[in-house]
């Protein structure tokens, strides 16, 4: 877990943190997933629907800001 830590604050460093750190709202999703597929645990349809509910908002987020702070003209 210590040596994780440098490679997300490496990945911060190079993507920006704004950019970046919206990466880490999937984590409860992917920790979901693999409770599911390696220790079995049952999910719920609330579960998932929370779940998908959260990702479409990151990527709403992530779609957003990509023009953001661009002038034209």
């Amino acid at each position: 877990m210590f040596l994780g830590f440098f490679a997300w604050y490496a990945g911060l460093a190079r993507g920006g943190i704004a950019r970046v750190g919206q990466i880490q709202l999937t984590q409860p999703v992917l920790t979901l997933l693999w409770s599911a597929l390696l220790l079995g645990e049952s999910v719920t349809p609330a579960s998932v629907g929370a779940a998908l509910v959260v990702l479409a908002f990151v990527v709403l987020t992530q779609r957003s800001r990509a023009g953001y702070g661009v002038r034209r003209g």
